[in-house]
């Protein structure tokens, strides 16, 4: 497994069963073909730089196995999602939640009053039969565009 920190958490994770698990799993919207899901796929390509880094470090492809919930449209048109993902791990330390500001070290994000992310072991929901123990649950909250006309 790789140690790595994110903002202030440290987790052990093993990159390759996770991206092994990513590579054979469908896309979201194989299982849901509601209007909310479809945009959340193809917001994927406008998340920030960090946030993919985010998403790239954790071996995870944002558009397949996680759940995904629409919250509200914000004022200025984008929308607030939240969505977890699976990663193969374990959290070594870290707070229960985490908003991630532009000076800690590891993955910073910007506009960070508008990124949340937790990671945690102890309420798993929603996790593939098939997903390869030890499981950590990768949350994460955001602001992102309306792109389906």
């Amino acid at each position: 497994m790789d140690r790595i920190k994110v903002g202030s958490y440290v987790l052990e994770i093993d990159v390759n069963q996770t991206r092994q698990f990513y590579e054979k799993h469908h896309f979201i919207t194989e299982d849901c073909d509601c209007d909310y899901c479809a945009n959340y796929i193809l917001a994927c390509d406008t998340f920030s730089s960090e946030v993919k880094h985010l998403f790239n470090i954790l071996d995870i492809d944002p558009r397949k196995e996680g759940e995904i919930s629409e919250y509200m449209e914000n004022d200025d048109g984008t929308h607030l999602y939240g969505a977890f993902y699976h990663i193969v791990g374990k959290v070594i330390d870290g707070p229960q939640l985490q908003l991630l500001t532009n000076s800690e070290k590891g993955v910073s994000i910007p506009n960070c009053d508008e990124v949340e992310i937790d990671f945690n072991e102890k309420d798993l929901d929603l996790v593939p039969d098939d997903f390869p123990k030890p499981i950590v649950q990768f949350e994460i909250q955001l602001n992102i565009p309306w792109l389906l006309r």
